[in-house]
């Protein structure tokens, strides 16, 4: 067999090679990504997600909570004020 042929028979066996190597890695990470999203959705499932999203409606009503105490207060002042001057103790001069 001449040079020339044995270097094409050389090449195309090391193509296939390469290429070989090159899908038995891509099927791999195909393999490896698959477990991946499968343990992401057995995450999804676990109880300290929920209680997570759960929490997030907890905060906002303690804002809400926290933004409201200023006018409960101001009108627990009008309040104790009125009953002030509607209230005057038994022997307590006009005034």
């Amino acid at each position: 067999m001449d040079p020339s042929g044995l270097l094409w028979i050389g090449s195309i066996v090391a193509v296939l090679v390469f290429l070989d190597l090159l899908f038995v890695e891509l099927r791999r990470i195909f393999r490896e990504g698959k477990r991946l999203a499968t343990r992401l959705v057995a995450y999804a499932d676990l109880p300290i997600f929920s209680l997570l999203a759960a929490s997030e409606g907890d905060i906002d009503r303690i804002v809400r909570a926290i933004d409201a105490l200023a006018s409960l207060a101001e009108r627990t002042k009008i309040a104790l004020e009125s009953l002030r001057r509607c209230y005057k103790p038994k022997g307590s001069s006009p005034g």
